[in-house]
């Protein structure tokens, strides 16, 4: 009779629990705002600037693949490396540049993701609406990692989180590893600097003070010249030659447009006489930043592939042992479940780990 009674109370407890309504989901994200969810998000759909960024970032998770349902098609070649990870993603559907709300709202989401601190003005409408949208910051190695712990909750795999957070936190530790003890009059003054073709002219951008670029060479053991002026903003900031001249940076890294031909950039700054002249280009030390599909220096999760790669340049005796080349293997075995093979015929050609 005992036994009867256990057993009728753990029924009605079940159907109490079943019945009940279930208590709201919240994840905190980048712009601070508290998101509620009555349960984990099925549809999901990625808009506003820099789209590939975050959607780089969701298919660090398996569960992207059934999920994502569209995004925001900014630029054509932005959507290359994705059928590598996807055989589906074309199917996916493709909104175009500066879709208004209603055009987010036909595809059904019941999350919205967007990249940002702050809320944007999309965004907003899509809260009106009753569409709940997440904001993912990734412009720093700690809020990389928070958003990567906040997708791990939408997504329902934590232990997918923790393994991506191990495997930056594994070489975010080697890095600092390898600069104990260096003095920072020991570290060596480099630039890193965007190059960019307008209207037949060129322009020479150094990173704002709390860009990836900028936290890429600070981590990697540089002394970035550009802090050393008032000219370091919080954005990209357009510099001349005799500026460059001035700061007399011992090794200079180049980030060209991705529209421009890399070596014919490389070729201009090694010949043209008075880039030349500068004691970086005579000791042989101006490079181009690596990139394969897309560049190492900015927010989407390659950057720690670009910040390991600057460290065995910065300070190549404190960082001999980095094989990037396994390097580039582990990231894209690890985080996007690339095949070997995969890597070496699609990854590995576009890539010049000798910054040349």
């Amino acid at each position: 009779m005992k036994k009867s009674n256990g057993l009728f109370l753990s029924v009605l407890a079940a159907l109490l629990l079943w019945s009940s309504p279930a208590q709201p989901l919240r994840v905190e994200d980048a712009t601070g705002n508290q998101v509620s969810f009555t349960r984990l998000p099925r549809r999901m759909v990625v808009v506003g600037q820099g789209t590939f960024m975050p959607m780089h970032l969701l298919y660090l998770f398996p569960e992207c693949k059934d999920r994502l349902v569209g995004h925001e098609e900014r630029y054509k070649n932005a959507n290359n490396f994705l059928p590598l990870v996807d055989a589906g993603f074309s199917e996916k559907t493709a909104l175009a540049t500066n879709p208004g709300p209603e055009h987010v709202a036909a595809l059904n989401p019941d999350l919205v993701i967007m990249k940002g601190t702050v809320p944007s003005p999309l965004g907003a409408s899509l809260s009106r609406l009753r569409i709940p949208v997440v904001y993912l910051g990734m412009e720093n190695p700690e809020q990389f990692l928070k958003d990567v712990r906040t997708m791990g909750f939408l997504f329902g795999n934590s232990s997918r989180a923790d393994e991506i957070i191990g495997f930056y936190r594994t070489r975010l530790d080697r890095l600092a590893k390898g600069l104990e003890g260096v003095a920072n009059e020991e570290k060596p003054r480099v630039l890193i600097m965007g190059y960019h073709e307008r209207g037949g002219k060129a322009a020479v951008q150094v990173p704002g003070r709390s860009w990836t670029q900028t936290i890429q060479a600070l981590r990697a053991g540089g002394k970035p010249v550009w802090l050393e002026t008032a000219q370091a903003g919080e954005g990209w900031t357009v510099i001349n030659f005799e500026q460059v001249a001035l700061w007399d940076p011992e090794k200079i890294f180049i980030i060209p447009s991705f529209r421009l031909d890399r070596r014919e950039v490389l070729a201009y700054f090694t010949t043209d006489p008075r880039w030349r002249l500068l004691n970086a280009a005579e000791a042989g030390e101006v490079y181009l930043f690596p990139s394969d599909l897309f560049g190492w220096d900015s927010s989407e999760p390659r950057w720690i592939l670009g910040m390991m790669w600057l460290a065995t340049k910065i300070l190549p005796e404190k960082f001999s042992d980095v094989d990037m080349k396994e390097e580039v293997y582990r990231f894209f075995g690890s985080m996007y479940r690339l095949e070997r093979g995969v890597i070496d015929g699609t990854v590995m050609p576009l890539i010049s780990l000798e910054g040349r």
